[in-house]
């Protein structure tokens, strides 16, 4: 069976998403997806016109928190379900999910990772402004919630590894590479756990990756600058 994920390296879901079939053990491909320039069978692909996709043989499914259920569901073995059976623990690891995917990626995709990144691929000037309101008055709200909920724990749920943490984590990184990730003087716990999914095998690989991403997109656009500033002094 030949499974195949869609997205972009950057994208926090295409993130969360790949490190649940890497911590699954699950070989697959990754095929480089960007939304702002898609192609031409995009809405057929995903009817929302959004990543990551999945491909599994014969089976196409979207949403990222639709994907990581049914690769925990059809993939299994009891000592790498990343969602656990408990339904009080179930419950609140699909609630942590959730509010990392609504409310902290709502201000780090729009406040922060946007108004550098994004508008340097749409060839918009930085809105440095935009990022520094973010950093000083909307982010912490969602920090503070994720900080209390971490702290005197390892893990956000059942003492070990669950998509929570993940999803956290896939949030977080793109704080990392803007620059912004915050001290951790700040958030304790939270950064405390960032630092324990950073050891981990998976992410470090895939962060590095995603690094070598970042630095290539960002030299390709300095280069059509350079091009355009030549053409037109």
């Amino acid at each position: 069976m030949s499974i195949t994920i869609y997205g972009s390296a950057l994208s926090p879901f295409t993130r969360k998403v790949t490190l649940v079939a890497i911590e699954k053990g699950i070989e697959f491909v990754s095929t480089d997806l960007i939304p702002y320039n898609p192609p031409d069978n995009f809405a057929a692909m995903s009817p929302l016109k959004r990543i990551p996709i999945l491909q599994d043989g014969d089976y196409t499914l979207n949403d990222s928190s639709a994907i990581s259920a049914y690769l925990d569901a059809a993939y299994t073995n009891s000592s790498s379900s990343l969602i656990p059976d408990d339904p009080k623990a179930r419950g609140y690891v699909l609630w942590i999910e959730e509010y990392t995917d609504t409310a902290l990626f709502e201000v780090v995709s729009e406040g922060v990772f946007r108004p550098i990144f994004i508008n340097q691929l749409l060839g918009d000037p930085l809105d440095m402004a935009t990022v520094q309101d973010t950093v000083q008055n909307r982010l912490p709200e969602p920090l503070t919630y994720l900080e209390n909920k971490i702290t005197g724990k390892s893990y956000f749920s059942n003492n070990r590894l669950t998509l929570a943490d993940i999803s956290v984590y896939a949030q977080l990184a793109n704080l990392e590479h803007a620059r912004h990730l915050p001290e951790a003087d700040e958030f304790p716990a939270l950064m405390s756990h960032y630092g324990r999914m950073k050891e981990l095998a998976s992410v470090q690989h895939l962060f590095e990756r995603e690094a070598q991403y970042l630095a290539a997109m960002l030299k390709q656009l300095q280069s059509a600058s350079d091009v355009r500033a030549a053409r037109d002094p």
